[in-house]
């Protein structure tokens, strides 16, 4: 199992250094804002609702939780903004657990896939045909 977070975790990370580079305030605004419509914020609610009585083994969940401190520190580092940081972490918890529990949700593979591609989801997603599986697979 913890091969497979590193995997995710990898491709993410290496996405997000990207999408994030060169970001400034008013961009970080945008994003947040879009991110708190009700549209994304409620779909957002939607998928997490899916997962949120899902166990997960501690030694996993150690391993995402300290996946989640690293991420919310190092965007923190980059751009000062702690709701942003946490936004993202939120959708890395979000997406790992999609993915440890092979539970298949397009919105979710959007999401990931648009991380992929080095932006940071907000409002219209990248779509994709994959499922989160191939998403990360592919990366």
């Amino acid at each position: 199992m913890k091969e497979k977070i590193n995997k995710l975790e990898a491709a993410f990370n290496e996405s997000l250094k990207a999408a994030l580079h060169n970001i400034d305030s008013e961009k970080i605004d945008e994003i947040l804002d879009n991110r708190d419509s009700s549209t994304f914020s409620d779909t957002w609610m939607k998928a997490y609702h899916v997962i949120e009585e899902k166990v997960t083994d501690d030694e996993t969940e150690d391993t995402i939780t300290q996946i989640r401190k690293e991420i919310f520190v190092s965007i923190f580092k980059l751009t000062g903004s702690s709701e942003l940081s946490s936004y993202i972490s939120d959708d890395f918890g979000l997406i790992s657990s999609y993915y440890i529990h092979d539970i298949e949700n397009s919105w979710v593979s959007d999401l990931l896939f648009t991380y992929l591609n080095h932006q940071i989801p907000q409002g219209n997603l990248l779509k994709t045909d994959k499922t989160i599986k191939e998403v990360v697979e592919n990366k």
